[in-house]
């Protein structure tokens, strides 16, 4: 399966995201906070400042939690716009006198994103502290790179206060450069000197340079905060987490920076991220070709460019899909299933995992509407009211043809050639013994009749699985070999939507969300969702077991103010924790490859 699929999934997650006005991460973020968005009233006299390398800030209190302190939009970078386009990141001037830092810095250029204004001047990060924290406390520090596909989000959408205040803990949260801006490896934009991230001939990588030196000011400048700059765990989920990959494998530039990492949902491209003569070979000439510029010498016509005429040909050139890392570089030495097998990684304890039923958050947009939404929701979904019903998608030649019903088999078919199957193995054999292997059977659905069975979920789960589940088990497995791993899936059947619903509790355009991808997000962020009792007990275990982490590099051990049950680790037993909601307890299980047909995923993705 090719990685640019994969993205173009993910981003059209994001398109269905906007219908819904919310923001997920697929990455991909979760609903905006909106109070965060605004300036807040100014600092009392009681609200600590702190002098750093770019500035002098005062702290304002969390509008969420009682005793825990904000510093909002701390400029970590110069602003990466005209010359210092498409360049390492540098050093800011610092602002004049003391700045109350009240309000976020503007999110990188991407797509609309409720609340928040949009500049290439984005290089912004956000420090919580406990109000407590004093110059020498030195306390843990969890470093929180948002998800968004590599192409949106904002790290002021995520408010880890209860977590600060609870564990004593700080965290940071961070801007770093999205889509082309950020990814773009094109052969006129290679480097001509070597430098702190590149060596001559580099290109691509600058959201990971952005990381790492947020990752550097955070060692410069945390324990002015109360923080200890030799306790940091970086942490992601989506593309945050592929970002966590691709530093935990960044050997040359990132060791040093961090002592732990925690990788949420994170896995789906370990076998698939690019060379950098790959990525630029498949996408700069039609990047050129879309803002009219020329190869080679072509740096200053895209430099030249407006950000509204980027983010266009990005659209163009990539068709929502293929920003990733690139590999081959100095930043990035080599792919990160090759890094992680062979141990040519930065060595640290890991914690990592995925959601039982991730797809479900991409698969109704992988399905083309044959109805209004509400007629599509009335029927039970996508895929449910296509099966019945002529749609676009089972039409010969598919999308143009005469509108046709499919057959569960047929779907399969169509769904994984979508996503870049070769035809070579996605024949009728194999997609017929796909759904021996994924019943219709398995997959009722409460918002239909009689608890009907659901094409939509059935291929939700092919999905999870060949996308995520078992590339996580590969990136568990390696990793495993040489450093501790604590593995993890959470398994919230009835998690709360993250968008706007149908029915309650938690559909979409009726489809059940359950534990979908980015549906930890709000156990960990305070995003307001409703929980459960039962979920409000697993929301303060996870909160728990991540805290310890960032305390000790094992989630078992720390001093959160809350009783969890024990997580065994993955090493040499492959031991899963079970993320589920009260009264039920974590616990571990090892049936992780048989539950997501492993055997039958791990072959194709090794041959990406």
């Amino acid at each position: 399966m090719r990685s640019e699929h994969l993205e173009l999934a993910l981003t059209a997650s994001h398109r269905r995201n906007s219908r819904q006005t919310m923001l997920r991460a697929a990455g991909l973020a979760v609903a905006a906070i909106a109070a965060t968005a605004l300036p807040l009233a100014p600092a009392a006299a009681a609200e600590p400042t702190v002098v750093t390398t770019t500035g002098t800030f005062t702290a304002v209190p969390s509008p969420t939690e009682a005793g825990v302190d904000v510093f909002y939009g701390i400029r970590y970078a110069a602003a990466p716009e005209g010359a210092l386009r498409w360049t390492p990141p540098q050093a800011p001037v610092p602002p004049p006198g003391i700045v109350v830092a009240s309000t976020p810095g503007a999110a990188c250029p991407q797509g609309a994103i409720g609340g928040f204004p949009l500049a290439e001047d984005c290089l912004f990060l956000n420090v919580y502290i406990p109000a407590s924290a004093r110059p020498n406390s030195r306390l843990p520090v969890y470093y929180w790179i948002h998800g968004g596909s590599l192409t949106s989000g904002t790290g002021v959408e995520y408010d880890p206060s209860v977590m600060v205040a609870n564990s004593d803990i700080i965290v940071v949260t961070i801007n770093y450069r999205l889509g082309a801006l950020g990814w773009l490896a094109e052969p006129g934009l290679v480097a001509t000197a070597a430098d702190t991230y590149e060596n001559v001939g580099d290109a691509g990588n600058y959201g990971l340079m952005d990381q790492q030196f947020g990752l550097s000011w955070v060692q410069a400048n945390i324990a002015a905060f109360g923080g200890d700059p030799g306790k940091v765990t970086i942490g992601g989920e989506s593309a945050g987490g592929l970002s966590v990959s691709s530093n935990l494998a960044s050997t040359t530039t990132a060791p040093g920076l961090f002592r732990g990492a925690i990788i949420e949902s994170g896995g789906y491209m370990l076998h698939s991220v690019p060379s950098q003569a790959t990525y630029q070979a498949s996408f700069g000439p039609g990047f050129d070709a879309a803002l009219g510029c020329t190869a080679p010498a072509d740096a200053a016509c895209l430099r030249s460019q407006s950000v509204a005429d980027i983010l266009a040909a990005q659209s163009t050139a990539f068709g929502g899909n293929g920003i990733s890392p690139d590999f081959g570089t100095k930043i990035l030495p080599q792919g990160l299933q090759t890094a992680f097998s062979t141990g040519a990684f930065n060595h640290v304890p890991v914690l990592q995992g995925s959601n039982a039923n991730e797809g479900r958050l991409f698969e109704p947009d992988e399905i083309p509407f044959a109805a209004p939404a509400a007629v599509v929701a009335a029927a039970g979904g996508p895929a449910n009211y296509d099966l019945a019903n002529p749609n676009s998608l089972c039409a010969t030649p598919e999308g143009t043809g005469t509108p046709a019903t499919c057959s569960y088999v047929q779907e399969i078919n169509l769904f994984l050639g979508g996503l870049g199957l070769p035809a070579i193995l996605n024949n009728p054999g194999f997609d017929g013994s796909l759904a021996a292997q994924y019943p219709l059977a398995n997959f009722p659905d409460p918002y239909l009749a009689n608890n009907a069975p659901s094409s939509d979920e059935g291929l939700a789960q092919i999905f999870t699985d060949l996308v995520f589940a078992c590339n996580v088990l590969d990136s568990n497995t390696d990793l495993a070999r040489w450093v501790p791993v604590y593995a993890y899936e959470f398994n919230d059947p009835l998690a709360p939507a993250l968008g706007s619903v149908v029915e309650p509790p938690n559909d979409v355009f009726g489809f059940p969300t359950a534990s979908e991808h980015a549906a930890e997000l709000p156990y960990l962020f305070n995003f307001g969702a409703p929980f459960s009792i039962g979920e409000q007990r697993l929301a303060a275990e996870m909160k728990a077991y991540w805290a310890n982490f960032v305390i000790s590099g094992n989630p078992n051990v720390g001093g959160d103010r809350f009783f969890y049950a024990p997580w065994a680790p993955f090493n040499f037993i492959h031991a899963v924790q079970n993320l589920v909601p009260g009264p039920a307890v974590p616990q571990p299980f090892f049936t992780f490859p048989t539950e997501h047909f492993c055997s039958i995923w791990q072959p194709i993705i090794a041959a990406e």
